[in-house]
């Protein structure tokens, strides 16, 4: 049996049906997504950076996602850390302290030393990272006034990136051991420019030293002094050579001697 055919009045009235029930829809579907988007809309953000600059340069990165739907921010934020950190010398942290609620803090690193390398001075953290010294740039002078030189270094130099923040050529800990075998003599504190080579196998460290209108250049390899103070037996030979006047080369680089010359 063939359907009855619908007279224009029930054809209307089904048209009318399907048109309020599509509206329905659309406004219910809209509701859902308001909704959605106000569960999951990034709730608060807390932004403590040290200065301006870093916190204008975390708004130029910040995803725009994430403030629609915060969990995307749990992602994001550990892409936010290494694009910050590779480019500027800092300290990025992100955590989320509540439901759609997150705190970034940003902190300049600290200089620890100054090198010379390449043509450029460079500043470089405890850490191992290493950037471009900057002047008025905040924690620099943390690095103190001493110059460490680092000569180029043939089979890794051409690797190692000269823009941004990236990871010194030299191990810190070199330095580092160093400083706090020295750092408490008087020849230490006069200063002003520190070399440091690989010779024969080990470390070399040419220093400049200047008291008053005398200078001095001091040549040090550690291992040839092993069981012996040689800082102390330095020092010695510093003051005698202060009080006597004139510029000299202190060359600590034999077996159990230290010999000296005129400058």
């Amino acid at each position: 049996m063939l359907p009855r055919a619908l007279s224009d009045s029930e054809f209307a009235v089904r048209l009318r049906l399907r048109v309020f029930m599509l509206i329905v829809f659309i406004i219910g579907g809209s509701l859902r997504i308001n909704e959605y988007r106000f569960w999951f809309a990034l709730k608060n953000y807390h932004v403590e950076a040290q200065s301006q600059e870093l916190e204008r340069r975390l708004w130029e990165i910040f995803p725009t996602r994430c403030i629609t739907f915060w969990p995307y921010l749990l992602k994001d934020s550990a892409g936010i850390k290494e694009f910050l950190e590779r480019d500027l010398p800092v300290i990025v942290e992100t955590n989320m302290i509540g439901l759609g609620q997150f705190e970034t803090k940003l902190q300049w690193l600290t200089a620890w030393i100054k090198v010379e390398w390449r043509g450029k001075i460079w500043c470089i953290a405890r850490d191992g990272r290493m950037w471009e010294s900057e002047k008025g740039r905040p924690n620099e002078e943390h690095a103190g006034r001493i110059i460490w030189k680092i000569p180029e270094q043939k089979n890794n130099d051409n690797q190692v990136p000269m823009f941004g923040v990236f990871r010194s050529p030299i191990s810190t800990d070199i330095i580092a051991s160093f400083m706090e075998e020295f750092k408490g003599y008087k020849w230490y504190d006069s200063a002003s420019e520190i070399t440091w080579e690989r010779r024969a196998g080990m470390d070399l460290f040419v220093l400049k030293l200047a008291q008053g209108s005398q200078n001095f250049v001091l040549y040090l390899q550690r291992e040839k002094y092993r069981g012996q103070d040689v800082g102390e037996i330095i020092e010695d030979l510093f003051s005698r050579l202060i009080s006597e006047g004139g510029s000299h080369i202190i060359d600590a680089t034999y077996e159990g001697k230290i010999l000296l010359r005129n400058l």
